[in-house]
């Protein structure tokens, strides 16, 4: 009786997972209950339906009518003025949310004879050049930009389909995710070894870990999944399409949720600020469906399938504030304020891109699971810090050219709810992402905080910069110097990101990366993976240092003649910071140099450069090695590939050069002040620094190892000193001995002062 119970119990618990999978439609992105809030919400007047997503109804019904939208959609696997399935999911949506039934009726006709034209050629078999037939249709642009509409238009309107046409859009979708799962739009665009689900062996290889955040990767997966979920199981005899369901979360979801939780943990999409809104959006998107078509369960599926319990979640939406400036700008040829974001990657307009794919589905999914926090924070970065912030919301959300970005918008945001209010007073003024290795860290979250930025990522996929122990300076509502931003490969050189120029063995004449080599930039796409930094903070200062070395060299090109680059950053917050960088290559003759992107024009005189700012400011940029190097300032001219980002603030290019030696070092000071600085030298070289008015920062000449004891002697007006390279979270006694205006500090294994985790050491003289 027991055994049997037991198969009862077992049964019943089956049937009830089996029961919580969605039967009814719609159930992409929406459930029973927010189908009739957004009913309500349309009823009652919110100004995102009825200033944005009914207007841009009624004129595609409008166009419709005049045959604009057939006519004008060509086909192509691209962009174009009209796209079918764009308006046939506003169709469908409409559908379902407008107050008038005989419109919702009209409006699901009206998808329906969209959706049914492109299916109907479709459905003709593939045909490279056709319109809506060629092969790549269903892996290129037009289907990461609009693939997601093709699965909403069916849910949407499932009960209008007839049986004829559910089996004619089963045929195409059938033939489009055969087409997705071999897809090679882009490198490593799909898992390997196909078939395998659940298994380890698919993140065995870390670089196809990183090409699962490509936005091509994620695109292909959501609308391989959705395709599959828009699809009752009894208009699927075959279960054909059920196994795409498996596919993309059992083999594709592994993977990415493989890399969320490691090479992208967080927060920051591996693609940079260009693309990682719309990469890591699609991800967001197919996890939403999933959870409101009933396959969120990590026991059944796996943990990928749910926003819960992976920090990535959290993480992204702070990750996104903390890359916000502390004020906004205004974009001069259309009035509206924007943010200027501490940018990575490659990237076209220098502005804060539309986060709505991501913070959409995200918010979405928080107000079904009544996640409070998160959907606050959500909801006012989406409204507040959008181009033209929130007066501007509402007419943001009327994008014409991608539908489904407005619909997230009315689904977004609730009219009855309480205004949001800003999440950032309450987070951590620092953040540093392990993943992408970046570290972002400013003074306080008001307007006036000034603000440090680095950078040390890996650069092994699509758009990634060539950027690492980059940094960026920002203080009373300027950029200082940032990153030159810009699309192509001369762009994303490391003369344009703010680090070292060392130049390798040559390499082939023909290469086309020889422009990399000639600046002396780090490898693009096939470098070594860099050494994590280390940083450390305190009220004060804050701390990092980091090797670089491997991304100059790449085993790929057979490149290994970099033997050696670091550098060291502490910033004396808010207005000083310290730049030393360490650069060893095989053989002499080979280039090292500074870089730094201005926004004004400088002067540079002797050792000291001077630039002002039109809010006032005056950088004063020193140059205390090499001894006698002539710093330079010019302004930045267009390279081969045409000009820089759409916005781009920097216009003038600061460097400096070594006498190209085997071994070099480079020490500046950026202060906002004229304060004396002075190149200090002690314990017989082991360490360098500055001297900046009683302020003492020391660096170790050489990182090979920890240092555990050291003796100096320097001026007795110094009386912060701040070593560094010291063995992290070591206690140490410090000795002063003064003889006239001179004084002897010894630092040696003890019990009174203890180095702080990135082996930094402050003390005071007594």
């Amino acid at each position: 009786m027991k055994r049997f119970l037991l198969m009862i119990s077992m049964l019943w618990l089956c049937l009830q997972a089996v029961g919580a999978q969605n039967e009814t439609h719609p159930r992409l992105w929406i459930t029973a209950t927010s189908l009739e809030q957004y009913r309500q919400w349309a009823a009652n007047g919110s100004p995102f339906y009825t200033e944005s997503l009914l207007p841009a109804a009624e004129q595609g019904k409008a166009d419709m009518d005049a045959g604009v939208l057939e006519s004008g959609d060509l086909g192509s696997n691209a962009y174009e003025d009209y796209v079918t399935e764009n308006y046939a999911a506003l169709f469908a949506f409409v559908s379902l949310v407008h107050p008038d039934v005989a419109q919702r009726e009209d409006y699901a006709q009206r998808s329906r004879t969209l959706l049914m034209h492109v299916i109907t050629i479709a459905a003709q078999g593939p045909a490279e050049g056709e319109p809506f037939r060629d092969p790549a249709f269903s892996i290129n642009d037009r289907s990461r930009w609009y693939g997601v509409n093709f699965a909403l238009t069916v849910d949407w309107i499932y009960p209008t389909l007839t049986a004829d046409d559910k089996a004619l859009i089963r045929q195409v979708f059938l033939r489009w995710m055969g087409e997705l799962t071999v897809a090679e739009t882009t490198t490593m665009n799909h898992p390997q070894p196909l078939g395998v689900l659940n298994d380890p062996i698919l993140v065995s290889e870390v670089d196809r870990v990183r090409w699962a955040g490509n936005n091509y990767y994620t695109a292909h997966m959501r609308n391989m999944g959705m395709m599959a979920l828009a699809f009752d199981p009894a208009d699927d005899p075959d279960g054909a399409l059920k196994a795409y369901i498996d596919q993309s979360i059992g083999s594709w979801l592994y993977i990415h949720d493989h890399l969320t939780r490691t090479e992208a943990a967080g927060g920051f999409g591996t693609e940079g600020f260009e693309y990682s809104p719309q990469s890591v959006g699609y991800a967001a998107e197919f996890m939403l469906a999933l959870y409101t078509a009933g396959y969120d369960d990590p026991a059944l599926y796996g943990q990928q399938v749910t926003f819960a319990g992976n920090p990535f979640w959290d993480d992204t939406v702070k990750a996104y504030a903390h890359s916000l400036s502390p004020t906004t700008v205004i974009r001069e040829d259309y009035g509206e304020t924007v943010y200027q974001p501490a940018w990575y990657g490659s990237g076209q307009d220098y502005l804060t891109p539309d986060f709505i794919e991501l913070f959409g589905p995200l918010g979405v999914y928080d107000a079904l699971t009544n996640n409070a926090e998160r959907l606050n924070a959500v909801r006012w970065l989406q409204m507040h810090t959008g181009m033209g912030g929130a007066e501007d919301v509402v007419g943001r959300s009327n994008d014409p050219s991608e539908l489904h970005k407005t619909i997230l918008y009315f689904m977004l945001f609730n009219p009855t709810a309480p205004a949001p209010t800003d999440p950032r007073p309450s987070y951590p003024t620092t953040w540093y992402a392990p993943g992408m290795r970046r570290l972002l860290s400013r003074t306080d979250w008001t307007e006036n905080a000034a603000w440090f930025t680095y950078n040390l990522s890996w650069d092994r996929v699509d758009h990634n910069a060539a950027g690492g122990n980059g940094i960026e300076f920002y203080r009373n509502g300027e950029w200082l110097t940032k990153i030159h931003v810009g699309y192509d490969l001369d762009y994303i050189a490391s003369d344009h990101l703010n680090t070292l120029g060392v130049q390798n063995d040559p390499v082939s004449q023909d290469d086309y990366r020889l422009m990399l080599w000639e600046r002396g930039s780090q490898w693009l796409y096939s470098a070594n993976d860099p050494v994590p930094p280390v940083y450390s903070e305190g009220p004060d200062y804050l701390f990092v240092y980091g090797d670089s070395t491997n991304l100059y060299n790449t085993d790929y090109e057979g490149l290994d003649g970099v033997l050696h680059v670091s550098r060291s950053v502490l910033w004396l917050k808010p207005d000083v910071v310290i730049i030393y960088d360490r650069a060893i290559t095989r053989s002499d003759n080979r280039l090292k140099r500074f870089n730094l992107n201005l926004q004004y024009e400088a002067t540079a005189g002797g050792s000291t450069t001077v630039m002002n700012t039109p809010k006032g400011q005056t950088l004063f940029i020193n140059t205390l090695l090499p001894v006698g190097a002539v710093p330079r300032v010019s302004p930045w001219a267009e390279e081969p590939s045409g000009p820089a980002a759409h916005y781009e603030p920097m216009a003038y290019h600061f460097e400096v050069d070594s006498e190209n030696k085997a071994e070099e070092r480079f020490l500046h000071v950026l202060q906002m002040g004229d304060s004396p600085t002075r190149l200090v030298t002690v314990a017989d070289g082991l360490y360098e620094g500055v001297a900046l008015g009683p302020i003492l920062a020391l660096f170790p000449t050489h990182t090979d190892a920890p240092v555990n004891a050291l003796t100096y002697e320097v001026s007795a007006v110094l009386r912060t000193h701040i070593i560094t390279g010291l063995t992290p979270n070591t206690a140490y006694d410090v000795k002063f001995t003064y003889n006239g205006n001179m004084m002897t500090v010894t630092i040696a294994p003890g019990t009174s002062v203890l180095s702080d985790g990135a082996g930094v050491l402050l003390t005071q003289a007594e």
